[in-house]
């Protein structure tokens, strides 16, 4: 029996999310003498997930007898159809194929509303490059798993509805009436996992500098992404090196 990932490492990874917002926060500029306004200043580092990524990376390296190998820091670019290259925030290989890529997103206030959009539209184009990326070859005959993870700030501007633009030619469709933005991408990474834009997602939400989260739905909570990767390591582990090779010709 495996075991899952505990409550508290969760909780301790939220915090650390918050944690390294205050730190990028009082780092950035330091060195030339220029700070971001508002919160800019606190996620230009690029640091914040670090935590949560780390978690993840432990589960990735569960398994002492697949020797799976985790990036999570520097370049980890791979082939993209529409441009040349992306930068991921987490890769996985297994004897030189990709077996899995990771992205970590997050949104806090005050601006939800151009974030959500921000957000949202550049999970489908990553959705979407990579798609077509692997449609095309671009990663060999094994299709790599691909998953995401955003947190968001439970706040009064993400949690308030969020009325949709009027005089619309067509009338918009009526899961998003009185939806939230929280909701809002709750049926948004819903519908990209039905999809099969991505294999699996987790949604998270806490309030500002609180270990404690809520997960919208259970079809994107941190239990579900967890027992998504550990079926795609057993599905590893459990393919002859032979066929394995002949996958990732």
């Amino acid at each position: 029996m495996v075991d899952r990932v505990p409550h508290e490492t969760w909780q301790a990874g939220v915090l650390g999310y918050w944690d390294g917002l205050s730190l990028q926060e009082a780092k950035q500029g330091a060195l030339s003498g220029v700070k971001d306004t508002g919160n800019r200043a606190a996620v230009t580092g690029g640091k914040q997930m670090d935590a949560l990524q780390a978690v993840f990376a432990s589960i990735w390296r569960s398994d002492p007898e697949l020797k799976l190998v985790v990036r999570t820091t520097g370049l980890n670019n791979l082939p993209a159809y529409f441009r040349p290259a992306k930068n991921w925030d987490l890769l996985v290989l297994y004897r030189g194929s990709l077996i899995a890529a990771m992205e970590f997103k997050s949104q806090r206030g005050p601006s939800f509303g151009n974030n959500f959009n921000n957000r949202t539209e550049e999970a489908l184009g990553l959705a979407a490059d990579s798609q077509m990326a692997v449609e095309r070859g671009l990663f060999g005959r094994l299709k790599p798993w691909f998953g995401f993870l955003m947190l968001v700030e439970r706040a009064k501007g993400s949690l308030s509805p969020v009325a949709i633009p009027q005089n619309m030619p067509f009338p918009a469709d009526r899961i998003f009436a009185g939806a939230s933005y929280i909701e809002r991408y709750r049926i948004f990474f819903e519908r990209m996992v039905a999809e099969g834009n991505y294999d699996a997602v987790a949604l998270i939400t806490a309030e500002a500098g609180s270990a404690d989260f809520i997960e919208p739905s259970a079809a994107l909570s941190f239990a579900n992404l967890e027992a998504a990767i550990r079926s795609r390591i057993a599905y590893i582990k459990a393919l002859p090196d032979d066929v394995f090779d002949e996958l990732t010709l």
